[in-house]
């Protein structure tokens, strides 16, 4: 079975794609960008149009398609969602009609947000939970899985929607990807740590090879129904104040700290996991204090 793995010069997916290999995979890139030096040899289509449809060999009508191409960062600033939808969410539809028309009917597996879920009281989050997205990078992850599930269920592909927690661990991270890594190189730069609010909100974070096993599982399993919503994280909540006193224990370094206020602290956000631990018989294998060794070893921390 071929895999292509789209946005491969990302964190994520250059991430799975490694994984994918090292599994035994027949897992092929597709990116704008060269890959990071340190997975070079790794397979990759490089091409200026990754959601255009031409990179696929016509022979793949059944490919796996591995979707992580697309907005990256929850940063990027849009004037309305206008400007949204025609930079974001527009083209990722297109792609996917495009692909139908070239006559493929594979599986696509979409990395999507657990911020399509916002605030919400009830913990932890099952797939079925209402969604209110509260960013704009939220609210284009709902609208290109809306998209996504239409036309699954209209021409008849198979779409497994991921919705990852806060992924950490990755050597690809650079400083500003993520609050652990934030907390690290704070920690290597001697600059102090921001810590907004109380910090006492909980967040789940998955360490990276979780989730790209999770990934593997979701390209091979065989699930019981076209369209399939996951939550991949750990089902376990950890506050950004114990997560900056298990960074210091990890490390036995001392961060600098420097508190501010916040008007409106963001609710909590774990996921109910059970689904996909059920239908991929999958579990995650790291805690976050197992993780942040991990992560602290392979950053040379």
């Amino acid at each position: 079975m071929s895999i292509y793995v789209t946005g491969s010069s990302g964190v994520l997916g250059c991430e799975i794609l490694y994984h994918l290999r090292a599994s035994g995979h027949d897992a092929t890139g597709v990116a704008r960008r060269a890959l990071p030096r340190q997975a070079a040899g790794l397979p990759q289509i490089s091409t200026a149009e990754v959601l255009s449809p031409g990179w696929l060999p016509e022979r793949d009508t059944e490919a796996t398609i591995v979707h992580c191409a697309g907005l990256a960062s929850p940063r990027v600033p849009f004037a309305d969602y206008a400007e949204l939808s025609r930079r974001e969410i527009e083209p990722q539809a297109r792609f996917v009609e495009a692909l139908l028309a070239r006559g493929w009917r594979g599986h696509m597996v979409y990395v999507s947000s657990a911020g399509v879920y916002g605030d919400t009281d009830a913990l932890p989050i099952p797939e079925d939970a209402p969604l209110n997205p509260k960013s704009f990078y939220a609210l284009q992850k709902m609208a290109v899985e809306q998209a996504l599930v239409m036309l699954a269920n209209r021409y008849g592909f198979r779409l497994t929607i991921l919705r990852l927690a806060n992924a950490y661990g990755s050597p690809l991270a650079g400083p500003g990807y993520g609050v652990v890594t934030i907390l690290l190189d704070a920690l290597a730069t001697g600059r102090p740590f921001k810590l907004f609010g109380t910090g006492e909100s909980l967040r789940d974070y998955v360490h990276v090879s979780d989730f790209c096993a999770a990934v593997a599982r979701s390209c091979t399993a065989d699930l019981p129904e076209r369209v399939t919503t996951l939550n991949i994280g750990t089902g376990q909540g950890t506050s950004l104040a114990d997560l900056v006193t298990l960074v210091q224990q990890v490390t036995g370094r001392a961060l600098t700290l420097e508190r501010a206020p916040l008007e409106s602290e963001l609710k909590s956000s774990v996921l109910d996991i059970s689904r996909a631990e059920r239908l991929l018989g999958w579990t995650p294998a790291l805690g976050i204090e197992d993780g942040l060794r991990r992560t602290v070893e392979v950053m040379g921390g």
